[in-house]
């Protein structure tokens, strides 16, 4: 029975576990790793040179995170799929992931064997993986809305200028209390809405209370 070599492609920032990876995956009958990325920039020339089977995707990326990169994924209309390697261990972040299209979800501190199983599952099935430990209770383990915040990537200015958003205040009130002008606050919104994969204040305010981020 002839079982094709699955070609994986690593988009993570950190060196150190990207060797610890490949080293990991290199082990594993019919898997290969054929490039890795450190940023989103990285990441579509290598797309588009080796078309990987499955993207073994950061969430805590330089210039955009993995949610990012996973919605500028489905606009192309890439048929990668994604298996996202974490350490944010949040239901509101696996739903959200989920409903962005990804394949899985694993934690950095899974086990080799789940990883193994992860890809065998994301390169056999369309359902969902769960890695190890992945926590679906509404009581989470994860990192803190602070860090959840820095993961994203959202300055103090951004934080403050989400919280009068979802207060209902409009662009010129926020301006007036914040002391800065009306197209500061539009180009922190608009950064904002981009990094939250937002475009109206409706989802704003729903995106901030599913992730329970005030």
């Amino acid at each position: 029975m002839n079982n094709p070599t699955k070609r994986i492609l690593i988009c993570e920032d950190h060196q150190i576990v990207i060797d610890g990876l490949r080293s990991i995956i290199l082990d594993f009958p019919r898997f290969d790793v054929v490039d890795t990325a450190n940023n989103f920039s990285e990441l579509l020339p290598s797309l588009k040179k080796h078309n990987p089977h499955i993207l073994l995707l950061d969430l805590n990326l330089p210039h955009k995170n993995g949610i990012e990169i996973l919605q500028e994924l489905r606009l192309r209309k890439s048929q990668v799929k994604v298996l996202i390697l974490t350490m944010y261990n949040k239901k509101t972040i696996v739903r959200k992931v989920f409903s962005e299209g990804a394949n899985g979800f694993l934690l950095k501190n899974c086990s080799s064997e789940d990883l193994h199983s992860a890809l065998i599952h994301v390169s056999e099935s369309d359902l969902f993986y769960y890695g190890e430990g992945v926590t679906k209770s509404k009581k989470q383990q994860g990192l803190d809305d602070d860090e959840f915040y820095k993961g994203i990537q959202l300055t103090p200015r951004e934080k403050e200028i989400i919280k009068h958003l979802c207060e209902g205040q409009k662009v010129p009130d926020i301006a007036r209390s914040m002391h800065i002008s009306p197209l500061t606050v539009e180009t922190h919104k608009k950064n904002i809405y981009r990094k939250l994969g937002v475009d109206t204040s409706v989802k704003l305010v729903r995106f901030v209370h599913e992730n329970q981020l005030l």
